[in-house]
């Protein structure tokens, strides 16, 4: 494909041919190869297009060889918001899916698709990727499986950032090193509205220096780069710019220079603010009415709680609306719920049948709204901001241009404090709004015009650095920085704060993240918390919450509110929690579930806590609400975990049907109730007692359809049954289905072994082949190749040790093929435990560990490894630990004696690479200082992915050992 095509490759997946900047940049992308600093762009410019740029670039970029290409594989996209609704991650979709459907086909798209598989390799599926990075949870998989597929990442400043720095928010100790290894290299970061991302900013120029061949003996050299994206953009020399052309254009001149009056109103009583904001959009309402059907108003405060005040007086003021709250503080199974069901009123460029409602439309949303939002709203009340937040604001109203006119509103709440979000900004902004403002007529408000052009217009004439939030520095990051944060495994004790990198020093703690289970009971012990091993928590059930603002919850005391600006912190006072609290429940992933007290939770930590505590709706975090909230864990489960679930539990049985289904739900309650003097009395076994409930729940009408649909795959197939208590089964039973589902992607120790019986020789093969292909796709030299394909080859030669092996068939060693992989469910701990315990395996041993010892005892294995240093190093570290220490485990060693690649292959003893004379960690030192921070893990997750990669295929094909 050439660059010339891009008009048509444009026109193929949008049906419009696009902007002339767009055109303009894919032009001088493919020309020079490299992106500007800054791409300065006015809201409604169509910046999201973006992505079609980045991504025709690697698709021009596919046809040279692997070491020439000059177009990152991974691109990026980063907002300082919480995606609610995102229009990049909408584009990203729609572009995956015509590449998807264009496949095997002819044209431009089946062209791209298939360069853009070339590239993502043999036995590659997808064109490209689309991913939207949230918290991650302990036990969830790496967002890419493939370090050779194209994809697209929509995420945050926190998200992004954290991964980086080698301490990914939610990301378990041992996956973080592969996560900054595909978040630094081969990638591209799109960075949107950066000019509110100052301290991150400095931050990539830190890493992009350590990633130079400055600080390598020898540099993995793969694309990258990093793009402001921003109609603030400062001091930058090389900014990509709108020209004569573009301002000429049809669209886009309607765009820019349609007005955008706002009416200017001062509260003198913060206190009745939300009370103003709410009048004031239904008095909006009211005006927009008469020419206007259906009108969509949106709301916009600064808080969530005051969001949230101002949802409920509509909700009792306004019978004749629709009324949403969308805010950063919602599951996103909550949020994409909301979404499929209002987006259609109030997406940019909606049609008239897209509406699909006679009633108007009430938003309410906090700052979470401003980037990233395609929204477009016929009025707009907001609270005021300061100028750079209220600009954003505004490009949500009349979006597109497209009607005559529009209404606005600014409400002021006076005050003689600076304002905790904003400081001295958001009252500088304000004078200078009224200074610039026109008295309107018949009121005795003034009104200020927020269109794009007039705005631009006065902003040229103003000293405006008053009106913006004050830009703060990250701390210097420095080489003894990096050398903690790329410790991974352990963690130090004393470790650089990630978010003070990403934020500045107003950065507030990190969020936790809270999922409720409606199965645990308000007075719940440890044994009700097993089943969570079983049924483990998700990203689409988990709620980010600061930290501060959920102990004030538990501890009800204080100010559970929360500000919805990523990492910032507010400027209020400090609440000293001293209380024990409601006791909850944290998520260990592996070790299971901890009981702790409210002032034992730490940030980062996932929270379990008891659907009845109450605390959020299903518009999101509500501190005071009482009611119980829904517990999501079962939804859409054959999507969200790969397997079927149902909980036989009472406090569940009502999800399971529609309204008015009171007695239907009675008798099944009773029913389970009854189980287990029924089991006692020998009347029938388990078995019968829950077919018995899952028959009454399908002879209802009642029965709602998704699970209806549960049901019967369940009865279809075979299933597990787990038990809720081991000597009640009256608490309930589990049903999963006994799917073949793939638990290699979490990296979550020896339970990688277990999906079904897979022969050591030939796993290993698989997964040298699969490293070599990624090696060989990134255009990495021979002895690099070399060395890594070496590295997946011996990579599993600790299991060999006949313990391991014993443990893999059940504690006792029954035939003498040589595992990797054992037939034992992973999902089942106790059998799991059972088995290392009879077969003697010491607990926390690391097979890999003996891998490494075997390399030291059988040099010759090392013969034609490019860098034998680098392949024992990779054998070692590829679950992840040995970053820079080993496991200290009591063991009394072991003999190991196999026939492996033609070669005999023995050992002897005890590994002792955790001791301080063994030299682990001094070979670790020495392959960061020669492959750099990054660059080292990087070469990691090729081995690690390849391993990852085969166990998946493996547990999902049949195979001839």
């Amino acid at each position: 494909m050439r660059v010339e095509d891009f008009d048509a490759f444009f026109m193929a997946l949008h049906g419009k041919p696009p902007f002339p900047w767009q055109a303009r940049l894919a032009k001088q992308l493919g020309d020079t190869g490299t992106w500007p600093q800054v791409l300065n762009l006015p809201t409604s410019a169509g910046k999201t297009a973006a992505l079609d740029a980045a991504l025709f670039h690697l698709i021009v970029e596919a046809a040279q060889p692997p070491a020439q290409r000059r177009a990152p594989r991974r691109i990026f996209f980063v907002v300082d918001r919480r995606l609610v609704v995102d229009e990049a991650y909408q584009r990203a979709i729609k572009i995956a899916e015509a590449l998807a459907n264009a496949q095997g086909g002819s044209g431009i798209l089946a062209d791209a698709a298939a360069g853009l598989l070339n590239l993502a390799g043999e036995g590659a599926k997808q064109p490209l990727v689309v991913r939207r990075l949230r918290g991650g949870l302990p036990m969830e998989r790496a967002f890419l499986g493939n370090p050779l597929q194209p994809a697209v990442i929509l995420t945050t400043v926190d998200q992004v950032g954290s991964r980086l720095l080698f301490r990914g928010y939610g990301v378990s100790a041992n996956m973080r090193p592969i996560h900054a290894a595909l978040t630094a290299m081969d990638s591209l970061i799109l960075l949107d509205e950066a000019h509110m991302s100052q301290p991150f900013l400095q931050t990539l120029k830190a890493v992009a220096r350590y990633r130079s061949a400055d600080w390598s003996e020898r540099q993995i050299r793969l694309p990258h780069a990093v793009v402001q994206m921003t109609a603030t953009p400062g001091d930058a020399t090389d900014a990509f710019e709108l020209n004569d052309k573009d301002y000429g254009h049809e669209l886009l001149q309607q765009r820019l220079q349609s007005a955008k009056p706002a009416e200017l109103e001062e509260v003198k009583d913060a206190s009745a603010l939300a009370s103003v904001l709410a009048d004031k959009a239904i008095d909006l309402f009211a005006q927009l009415g008469k020419t206007l059907p259906a009108p969509v108003i949106g709301i916009v405060a600064n808080r969530v709680a005051t969001a949230r005040e101002v949802f409920e007086r509509l909700k009792r003021q306004s019978d004749s609306a629709e009324i949403i709250l969308l805010t950063g503080r919602l599951r996103p199974a909550d949020r994409d719920h909301i979404l499929k069901k209002h987006l259609p009123r109030m997406k940019a460029g909606r049609s008239g049948a897209e509406a699909g409602n006679s009633k108007p439309l009430f938003v309410v949303a906090t700052q979470t709204i401003e980037v990233g939002a395609d929204l477009d709203f016929d009025g707009l009340v907001t609270e005021s901001a300061a100028l750079d937040a209220l600009r954003q604001r505004f490009g949500r109203l009349n979006r597109l241009g497209e009607r005559p006119h529009c209404l606005a509103a600014v409400i002021h709440a006076k005050s003689n404090k600076d304002d905790p979000i904003y400081g001295k900004a958001l009252t500088e902004t304000w004078k200078w709004l009224n200074e610039h403002s026109e008295k309107i007529k018949g009121k005795k408000s003034k009104g200020f015009d927020f269109g794009i052009l007039r705005l631009n217009g006065l902003l040229a004439k103003s000293n405006v650095s008053s009106l913006y939030m004050l830009p703060v520095d990250a701390p210097v990051l420095l080489p003894t920085h990096l050398d903690v944060l790329v410790q991974t495994s352990p963690n130090p004790r004393v470790s650089p704060d990630p978010a003070l990198l990403l934020h500045g020093p107003n950065s507030r703690e990190e969020d936790v993240q809270v999922v409720w289970r409606a199965d645990v009971p308000k007075n719940f012990l440890i044994e009700d918390l097993a089943i969570l091993q079983a049924l483990p928590p998700v990203g689409h059930e988990a709620l980010a919450i600061p930290l501060s603002a959920f102990r004030a919850f538990l501890q009800q005391i204080g100010e559970a509110d929360a500000n919805d600006l990523e990492g910032l912190a507010e400027t209020g006072e400090t609440i000293e929690f001293t209380e024990i609290g409601k006791p909850v429940a944290v998520w260990r992933g592996a070790n299971g579930a901890e009981m702790v007290s409210a002032n034992r939770v730490r940030p980062g930590d996932l929270v379990v806590l008891p659907a009845i505590y109450g605390g959020a709706d299903e518009f999101g975090w509500y501190p005071t609400k009482t009611i119980p909230v829904s517990d999501v864990a079962e939804l859409d489960c054959l999507t969200k975990r790969g397997k079927y679930y149902l909980r036989l539990h009472p406090a569940l049985v009502s999800y399971w049907f529609e309204s008015g289904s009171d007695n239907v739900v009675a008798e099944i309650q009773r029913l389970i109730a009854n189980w287990q003097p029924r089991l006692d009395d020998g009347e029938t076994e388990l078995a019968a007692l829950y077919h018995e409930v899952l028959g009454i729940a399908l002879d209802s009408e009642s029965l709602s359809s998704n699970y209806r649909t549960v049901i019967e795959a369940l009865l279809r197939e075979k299933f597990s049954a787990i038990p809720y208590g081991e000597r009640d089964a009256s608490k309930g039973v589990l049903l999963v289905s006994k799917r073949n589902v793939a638990q290699t992607l979490v990296d979550d120790g020896d339970a990688l072994s277990l999906s079904r019986e897979i022969g050591l020789e030939q796993h290993s093969r698989g997964v040298a082949g699969l490293a070599r292909d990624f090696s060989l796709g990134l255009g990495l030299p021979p002895d690099l190749v070399a060395s890594i394909e070496k590295a997946a080859l011996y990579h599993d030669l600790g299991k060999a040790d006949p313990r391991f092996q014993a443990m893999l068939q059940g504690g006792v060693a029954r035939h003498d093929k040589w595992l990797a992989k054992s037939g034992i469910n992973a999902a089942d701990r106790i059998a799991r435990q059972l088995a290392r315990k009879i077969a003697a395996y010491p607990s926390g041993q690391r097979h890999e560990c003996y891998s490494a010892a075997l390399l030291r005892a059988n040099p010759q294995l090392l013969e034609f490894s490019g860098d034998p240093e680098l392949t024992e190093y990779l054998v070692g570290s590829h679950h992840g630990h040995g970053r820079p220490w080993m496991p200290a485990i009591s063991d009394e060693g072991t003999d190991i004696d196999l026939t492996f690649d033609n070669q005999s292959i023995r050992f002897c003893g005890v590994h002792n690479l955790e001791r301080l004379d063994a030299g682990w960690p001094e070979l670790f030192w020495r392959l960061i200082r020669r492959y750099g921070y990054w660059g080292l893990s990087f070469l990691e997750t090729l081995v690690r992915l390849a391993d990852q990669q085969r166990s998946e295929w493996e547990s999902k094909n049949e195979t001839n050992d």
